[in-house]
C-alpha cells in the first residue's frame, strides 16, 4: 500500500530508553532537570522551555556525550524488520523527534539504518548546549511547538501511521489515521478514549502493519 507513512518518535521509542532525559539528567543539572520535568507534569512549562533550559546546563563536548551513547544506548527490538517492511511496501518512513541530530544519527550509523530524521540541532557550547529549534513555536491544536504539522507535511495527504511513547507525541498521535503507542503516550490516548494499538517492540508494529490489523481513526 502506497501513500503511507509511518511517522516515529526517537526517545523513548526507538530507543529503549529516552535519550535526552538521560542525557539532560547525567550530564546536566539533576536538580535543573527535576524542577522542569515537574513544571511539564504541572503544566507551567512548555516542552520547548523545558528542554530548552535542561540542556543548558550540559557542558560536556559533544563528541565525549555521543561516545557515551554509542556504548550505552540500545534499540527497541524490531526497528530493522520495520524500515525494511516498509521499504518492500513503498511506504515512507520518518523520525521525527524533539531531539537532536547531533544524537540521532550516530545512533542510525550504529545500526546501519538509513531513515530520514527530522529533529532540532544543538549547539554544544562549553558554557551550556543551545538547543537551535526546527519547529514552529505552536501549534494551532495544541499550542505548543509540537510534531503534527511536520508529520502532516512527510505525509503529503496519505496515510500517517504514528508511533511513539511521550509528551511530544500527543498532538500529532491525535491527528494521525492510526497509532501505536506505549507508555505514557498510550495512558494519554486512553484516558481520552483515542483508538491506538499498543506495542513493546517493532516487531509487534511490524506484524500488525504486516497484516493491516491495527486500529484507525473514524473518517470525517
Amino acid at each position: 500500500m502506497s501513500g503511507r507513512t509511518l511517522v516515529v518518535d526517537f526517545d523513548g521509542t526507538v530507543t529503549k530508553t529516552d535519550l535526552l532525559d538521560t542525557i539532560a539528567s547525567r550530564f546536566g543539572d539533576p536538580v535543573v532537570y527535576r524542577e522542569v520535568d515537574e513544571g511539564l507534569d504541572e503544566g507551567r512549562l512548555s516542552l520547548r522551555e523545558v528542554i530548552t533550559r535542561e540542556f543548558r546546563p550540559v557542558r560536556k563536548p559533544l563528541a565525549e556525550v555521543v561516545d557515551w551513547e554509542l556504548e550505552n544506548v540500545e534499540l527497541r527490538p524490531g526497528f530493522d524488520e520495520l524500515v525494511e517492511l516498509a521499504r518492500e511496501r513503498g511506504w515512507r518512513v520518518v523520525i521525527v523527534s524533539s531531539g537532536f541530530h547531533e544524537l540521532i544519527e550516530p545512533i542510525l550509523e550504529r545500526e546501519g539504518l538509513d531513515v530520514e530524521v527530522h529533529a532540532n540541532r544543538v549547539d554544544p557550547r562549553p558554557d551550556g548546549w543551545v538547543v537551535d529549534w526546527r519547529y514552529d513555536e505552536s501549534c494551532e491544536s495544541c499550542g505548543e511547538s509540537c510534531k503534527r504539522s511536520i508529520a502532516r507535511r512527510f505525509a503529503n495527504g496519505g496515510e500517517i501511521v504514528y508511533i511513539g511513547d511521550g509528551y511530544s507525541d500527543r498532538c500529532a498521535a491525535e491527528a494521525a489515521d492510526g497509532v501505536f503507542a506505549t507508555r505514557g503516550l498510550a495512558r494519554y490516548l486512553e484516558e481520552r478514549g483515542v483508538p491506538f494499538e499498543p506495542f513493546e517492540d517493532f516487531h509487534e508494529v511490524a506484524e500488525r502493519l504486516r497484516d493491516g490489523g491495527f486500529a484507525r481513526r473514524a473518517s470525517g
